[in-house]
Formats: C-alpha cells, structure tokens, sequence
C-alpha cells in the first residue's frame, strides 16, 4: 500500500540514528572518532572499517546531517565541535571521579535516609 509524501519524508525522522557498535553509523562515527585528527576518503574508510561499502555514502550523509560529521571536498572527518564537546565531557568525568571518588551506593543510600523528602516520595506525587 502506498502512503504519503508526508509519511515517507517523516520515516527517517522517526527512526533517528543508531549509533550502536553493531551498526554501520556507529562503526563509521566511532572509527571517525577515534580518528578524530584525520579526515579519510569513502574508499580509505572502506578499507579500514567492515562495513557494506555500497552503504558508507550514503551514512556519511546521515551522519552529517546530524551535525556529526563534516565532509569537505572528497573528505569526512568527525565534527570538530562534536569532538570538542565529549573530549571535555570525558574530562570532566576524569576530574570529577578523581576529586570526589564518586558516590558509593552506601553514600547514597546514607544520603536518601536523610533527606528531607527523597527522590521516591516526589516522584509519587
């Protein structure tokens, strides 16, 4: 049964990315990612990652349109802004971690019996 336009031009919408390991998006973004310092031809990408290489065009695409990668003549790379954005999120984890050690499930635990209202109260209401 056919359907609209409308519908057809909302499927990709719906569906969004899936950047999971097992997926041909998240193998080209994360293998980008880890190159970060480099910007790779579609043929230089086929041959360093195990992905359908009728289907790398076509995610690269995919992944710029999310602001996740660039593309610049016949080169893709990661989106510098991107990059920029979770090194300094994986940094301040690093330095969170290392100034506080964390919470333990005691400390928590501890703090939601002395809490004034805890998180399980409010939600309830």
């Amino acid at each position: 049964m056919p359907i609209s336009k409308r519908e057809f031009h909302s499927i990709d919408d719906e569906r969004g990315l899936d950047l999971s390991p097992d997926t041909t998006q998240g193998t080209l973004y994360r293998f980008l990612r880890r190159h970060a310092d480099s910007a790779y031809r579609q043929r230089e990408l086929i041959d360093q990652v195990d992905v359908p290489a009728g289907s790398v065009g076509p995610t690269l695409s995919r992944l710029e349109s999310h602001g996740l990668v660039d593309h610049r003549g016949h080169f893709w790379s990661i989106t510098d802004e991107r990059h920029a954005a979770e090194s300094a999120v994986v940094h301040s984890h690093r330095t969170a971690t290392e100034l506080d050690g964390g919470f333990s499930d005691e400390a928590i635990d501890a703090w939601m019996n002395a809490a004034v209202e805890s998180i399980d109260d409010e939600e309830q209401e």
